[in-house]
């Protein structure tokens, strides 16, 4: 197979690399900040927008992250074609990850009060969701049957989603001050 041929071919695997990507990045975007961060994003309460309209707008922020996977997908493709593999995947996510979170991060604390800590944990966590997008795109861009990959990743972030909805409510429970009325 020609060059152009594989390109051609990683093309269209694209669009099940890209919705794979997406997925694991909301999975462990929920799991990190929904559960293993929810204390310290429940200090941090006071600079955040009122519960209710914080729920309405997260399907923006879901939005944006896939956009964010759909560009790093199509650049894996674009920058690496037939040498894409887990590892470069896994790399490209970080080094992607690293420069949008604190890109991102200076910005917002240039314009918004913001705990310091923001300046942290916003880079390290864009940096972790990042990475996973990126490993699981290049993974699903080298399979033979990309669909089948999406859909494993589908089903298992199906049982992250299950585990980390447990395991927020009861091990770490929000108190009832911050239930949405």
């Amino acid at each position: 197979m020609n060059g152009q041929q594989l390109h051609l071919e990683l093309r269209g695997k694209l669009l099940p690399a890209v919705l794979a990507a997406w997925i694991a990045y909301l999975t462990v975007d929920f799991l990190m900040h929904g559960v293993f961060l929810a204390s310290w994003w429940r200090t941090t309460q006071p600079y955040w927008l009122p519960p209710r309209e914080l729920l309405r707008m997260i399907p923006l922020s879901y939005a944006a992250f896939a956009i964010y996977c759909a560009v790093l997908t199509w650049l894996l493709v674009r920058l690496y074609g037939a040498r894409v593999n887990v590892a470069t995947g896994l790399r490209f996510g970080a080094a992607a990850g690293v420069v949008s979170g604190v890109a991102s991060v200076l910005a917002a604390y240039c314009v918004f009060r913001m705990p310091h800590m923001a300046l942290v944990v916003w880079p390290a966590s864009l940096t972790v969701e990042s990475t996973i997008a990126g490993a699981i795109a290049a993974w699903t861009l080298v399979a033979g049957r990309p669909w089948r990959r999406a859909g494993l990743v589908f089903g298992v972030a199906v049982i992250l989603l299950i585990l980390g909805v447990v395991f927020q409510n009861l091990l770490l429970p929000t108190p009832a001050e911050h239930v949405v009325q």
